[in-house]
Formats: structure tokens, C-alpha cells, sequence
């Protein structure tokens, strides 16, 4: 097959033998030490990102397998020598025995099966027949059942080379029957180096212009670790310039990047807090052409490069930047907080997100970056864990003031309850502690002699509910609190309690605290099958008309109504929670309750 006259970048410098398959060196030496000690599998599995030499490592192995003169490399292991007639045919793609498929566009079952009518004839020109499945993720689960069987005897001679991105989506049947080698993404230096060496020899041969490093630099980070990529936007770039040399401006503009300079200017805005020179970058991008989700993009790649350069001044091992970059951003973040920069990646990356679905990805982008340049993200972390602190703090004075009053174990167990509540939401709210004129109705009944406390009296009456609120509050302290002033009878099996506040009968009617009130009753009465909660308003006042009778004595305080408050005041300054904000502006809703 006769080659056109000006061959594609990535198709011209394919690899031609393993030791050209560079930044795979682990896959190439392990192959090549397999063919010099005769241990060849019948099936491979090839799999990495795209670009990164797949399928062009399994031609190699077709080629190495039916080369007529092996050669030896630097590394003493054989390397197919490329100039015999099978390594040509195979090179121009002609060879009989390498039969390439493409599973995107053949990924039925009958196409499974034609391949499994033509595998069992020998190969006609090489020792070995090669079918080489480009994506074979995309096969349909009727189609690998099909390959199954073939797949794990194949005939003699025949060799399965199986290449996919996505390895995920292959069954572990068909997995477990290859041997499963991972491409790694190629570092950018690596491409970058192999790029200088292609601009040179085409160079060389004429009307293919030169490159400034730096550009070359830029061309293998769009690449994201793969060379086809990298050597077609080289390939691009250079039959779209007249220029005789490619400077960094070029490429920038070609391949809609962000300079390190203007990068580096922006974010100063951001760290700098100066919002009017942020507004004004960011609108001259935009008189340039440049979409927000670009600008976006190379904004998360740098706030990480702060971020990594922040936890370790050493990290440009994974970074692979030029150094007076990597001293300079050292340099530009020293006095910024590490929470910060992990605070901005993250919020840039949500940004990044809600960009591709928003009406207005400009003015969004502006608000964000605004936001982010006002110091939110690091002052809502910060403020966040003030005021859980100060939250505790309170709630540890209003227990000393309850203990200090002789308050009964209830009210303690409200504050527990406040406590944990709040931690939930991760919100300081501001609980007043009760006057101490309500707290001083439990401890004036030691004035009152034993036989004529009316309190004393409930109490006998309602010995079983006491017990029952005292179970109830290891489960649930809000239930507990709930069964405040209530009565409780036992009918056999059944326990009946009549509440006489709307709000307790409403909550306490619920399945989850009809399932702890169960739970607790149990523990005391083990034959308790079923729980049932009255409303009898008239039933709650006989009770404190009678428990009253005779007596100055204050009624208890009613701790319903706080919790109430204490309810209502937490799903307030839970929808401040910036998280929690987002949440119900994106999906709409309402806070219905916590735990």
C-alpha cells in the first residue's frame, strides 16, 4: 500500500521497534523479556489513557513475534529488526496475520462469531496470526459472552491483543483470562524532549518551522500525557504558520491556553484581595476570545500547583515546571494560608462544574472569582470551627448553671441533646439560658414538707413514665424531653400516652419515635407489642390542676416550647452553612429535620 505524500505527525513517528516506545518502559521490558525466555500468553490486555501507545504496542508485538531477524537492544533483549519483510508489511499494515478490529463500530455478537469462523485457520505468513481488539469495552455483553470461550483456548498460533481506556467496563471473565498491562500517562518532559527531536528532523528535511522550548513546553502540557495528542497539535500548529519560527504567543493563542503570566497575574488579584484589577483581567480575556470554562480550567491547574507548592516546596517532582516558575510561585504564596489554597481549588473546581450548565458562565465566573477574592472560602472554614467552639463553651456554662440550681437530670439531658444537635449542623446557635426564676420552681420545692409536696405526688403517680423518659433519653433525649407532663397508662400489652401539647402529639407520632419510645418500653415492660400516643389537652390540665392543688407551688417549667425554639433556630443557621445554602439553592427544598 502505497504511503500518502505528507503523512500525519503521530502516524509517521509511530514506534517502530519496543525501544522506541518511550515513557512505557516497564510494558516494553516486560514483553521482550517474555519473547527471549518463550513465555508468551495467548491473550494481552492492554489499557491507559488514550495516546499512550496501545495500539501501537500491540503491532510491535505482532512484529516481534514475526520478525525473521531478531536483533538485540542496549539492554540485551531481543527487538524486532524492522527491515525484514514482515516487519515491513507490518509496518505498512498489509500483513495478513494481523487482523485489526475495531469494537466501537464491530461490537455485536455476530461479528464475535465470524471472527470465531476464521480464527481456526493457521496464519498464511508469520508464525503467528495476531487479532489486535481496539476498545473493547465497547463489545455488547452477548458479544464477550461469544469471545468467552475463544478467548481462553484459542487455537495454536493465534495471539489476542485486547486495548481499551476504560477497563472498568470489561467483564472480570474476560480479564482474568489476559495478562493486563496499564499505560501510564507520559510526564511532560518526556513528550516534550520527544517533540525537540521530531521539530529537528523535520526540520531538517524542510518547510517545517522551528520551535521556541517554551512552546513546545505548552504544546505537552495540552497534551495531558498523551504523544498522539501532543503530535497533533504539533502537526496543527505547524501547517497552520507561514512563520519560520513558532513562539509561545503562537501556541497560547492556538490552543486557547493562559499564559504563566497572566496566570500568575490574576490569582495575585485574587490572594491580593483586589477586586477591581481581578474585574478587569478577567474582562480583557474575554475581549480576547477566551471561553470562562478555559479560564477556569487553567485556574484550578495553578491554584493546585500553589496548593502542592505550599504543603512541599520540593514538589516539583509531580509538577514538572521550569524552576524560576516554581521559585516564583513559592514566592507569590508565602504568606497565604494552606487552607485557603485548598479552599480555592475546591470552590474553582465546583465552579468549573456549574459553568457548563449556566445561562450566564461569564458573570457566573465573575461572581465566583470575586467571592474567592473577598477571602470566603478560608473565612467560612475558619468561622466555622470559632463558632462550634464557642457553641460548646456556652453549652458547658448553661450545664454549670443547671447543676449549680439543682435541676432535675431533664434538663441536663436537654443541654446533651443541644449539644449533639448542633454539632450536627456544624453551627454555633446562640441558646439563651433559661431566667433563673424558671429554674428556681425545682429546687423551691425543699421548702415543702414530703407529705404535703403535691410534686412528690405526681411523681409516685407517674413513677412508670419517669422510668420510661429516663430509658428513652439514652435513645432519644428529644423524645425523652417530649413526654414532658404527659401520662402514661399500661393496657396489657399496650402502652398509651396522652401528651397534651400539638406539637409533641405531632412529633412524637412519628415512625421513628414511635420506634424509640417502643425500643425503651421494652427494656423496662418486655411484653410491649404496640405504643399509642393520645392528644387529650383536658387530661394534661386535670393532671396539673390536681398536682397544684393546695400549693404556691410554680408549675414546672414546659420545656416543649424551647424545644421548639431551639428546633426552628438550628434550621436557620443551618441554611447559612455555605454547603447546605448551595444544596437547596441547586435542588430547592426545605430543611425538615436533622439528627
Amino acid at each position: 500500500m502505497s504511503l500518502p505524500a505528507r503523512q500525519n505527525l503521530y502516524r509517521k513517528y509511530r514506534p517502530q521497534r519496543f525501544s522506541e516506545l518511550a515513557g512505557q518502559e516497564h510494558i516494553s521490558k516486560t514483553i521482550q523479556s517474555a519473547i527471549a525466555t518463550g513465555r508468551i500468553s495467548h491473550a494481552y490486555m492492554f489499557s491507559g489513557p488514550r495516546g499512550t501507545g496501545k495500539t501501537s504496542s500491540a503491532r510491535l508485538l505482532a512484529k516481534i513475534l514475526n520478525c525473521k531477524d531478531l536483533q538485540k537492544d542496549k539492554n540485551g533483549l531481543p527487538d524486532c529488526c524492522g527491515v525484514c519483510d514482515n516487519c515491513k508489511r507490518i509496518e505498512e499494515m498489509n500483513f495478513m496475520d494481523i487482523i485489526e478490529i475495531d469494537a466501537a463500530s464491530n461490537n455485536g455478537v455476530e461479528d464475535i462469531r465470524q471472527m470465531r469462523e476464521k480464527v481456526k485457520y493457521k496464519p498464511a505468513e508469520g508464525k503467528y496470526k495476531i487479532y489486535i481488539i481496539d476498545e473493547v469495552h465497547m463489545l455488547s455483553g452477548s458479544a464477550f459472552n461469544a469471545f468467552l470461550k475463544t478467548l481462553e483456548e484459542p487455537p495454536e498460533n493465534v495471539i489476542f491483543v485486547l486495548a481499551t481506556t476504560d477497563p472498568q467496563k470489561v467483564p472480570a471473565t474476560i480479564i482474568s483470562r489476559c495478562q493486563c498491562f496499564d499505560f501510564h500517562s507520559v510526564s511532560r518532559k518526556t513528550i516534550q524532549a520527544r517533540l525537540e527531536e521530531i521539530v529537528k528532523l523535520e526540520h531538517e528535511q524542510g518547510q517545517f518551522p522551528e520551535f521556541e522550548p517554551e512552546a513546545l513546553s505548552v504544546i505537552a502540557e495540552c497534551a495531558e500525557g498523551g504523544f498522539r495528542d501532543a503530535l497533533s497539535i504539533l502537526d496543527q500548529i505547524s501547517s497552520s504558520s507561514i512563520s519560520e519560527k513558532i513562539t509561545l504567543d503562537q501556541v497560547l493563542e492556538m490552543t486557547r491556553r493562559l499564559s504563566y503570566s497572566t496566570l500568575k497575574t490574576i490569582v495575585s488579584s485574587i490572594i491580593n484581595h483586589d477586586l477591581a484589577s481581578l474585574a478587569k483581567y478577567l474582562n480583557e480575556l474575554y475581549v480576547k476570545g477566551y471561553e470562562p470554562l478555559t479560564i477556569g480550567r487553567d485556574l484550578l491547574e495553578y491554584f493546585r500547583r500553589c496548593m502542592l507548592l505550599k504543603i512541599d516546596s520540593n514538589a516539583n517532582q509531580i509538577l514538572d515546571l521550569p524552576l524560576e516558575q516554581i521559585n516564583e510561585t513559592i514566592e507569590q504564596i508565602k504568606n497565604i494560608n494552606v487552607r485557603y489554597l485548598i479552599g480555592s481549588v475546591t470552590r474553582v473546581e465546583r465552579i468549573l462544574m456549574t459553568l457548563r450548565n449556566s445561562l450566564q458562565a461569564r458573570i457566573l465566573l465573575e461572581s465566583e472569582l470575586i467571592k474567592l477574592a473577598l477571602g470566603d472560602e478560608i473565612f467560612a472554614t475558619e468561622a466555622l470551627e470559632r463558632r462550634i467552639e464557642e457553641l460548646e463553651q456556652k453549652v458547658a456554662g448553661l450545664k454549670r448553671i443547671a447543676i449549680n440550681g439543682q435541676v432535675s437530670g431533664r434538663i441536663i439531658n436537654m443541654l446533651d441533646s443541644t449539644n449533639r444537635s448542633s454539632n450536627m449542623v456544624s453551627q454555633n446557635v446562640n441558646y439563651a439560658p433559661q431566667p433563673r426564676r424558671n429554674i428556681s420552681t425545682f429546687s423551691t420545692a425543699k421548702s415543702v414538707e414530703p407529705s404535703e409536696n403535691p410534686v412528690s405526688s405526681v411523681k409516685n403517680i407517674n413513677d412508670d413514665l419517669s422510668r420510661l423518659r429516663e430509658v428513652l433519653g439514652k435513645i432519644s433525649n428529644v423524645d425523652a424531653a417530649l413526654l414532658h407532663s404527659s401520662m402514661l397508662k399500661k393496657d396489657n400489652n399496650k402502652i398509651i400516652i396522652t401528651v397534651n401539647r400539638s406539637f409533641a402529639y405531632s412529633r412524637l407520632k412519628e415512625e421513628k419515635s414511635l420506634s424509640n419510645i417502643l425500643e425503651a418500653a421494652r427494656q423496662i415492660w418486655p411484653n410491649v407489642e404496640k405504643i399509642e400516643i393520645l392528644n387529650s389537652t383536658n387530661a394534661a390540665n386535670n393532671i396539673s390542676e390536681k398536682t397544684n392543688a393546695d400549693t404556691n407551688l410554680s408549675r414546672p417549667v414546659d420545656m416543649i416550647d424551647e424545644i421548639v425554639k431551639i428546633d426552628e433556630q438550628a434550621k436557620e443557621k443551618a441554611k447559612k452553612i455555605p454547603q447546605i445554602s448551595d444544596a437547596l439553592d441547586i435542588f430547592g427544598g426545605d430543611i425538615i429535620g436533622y439528627e
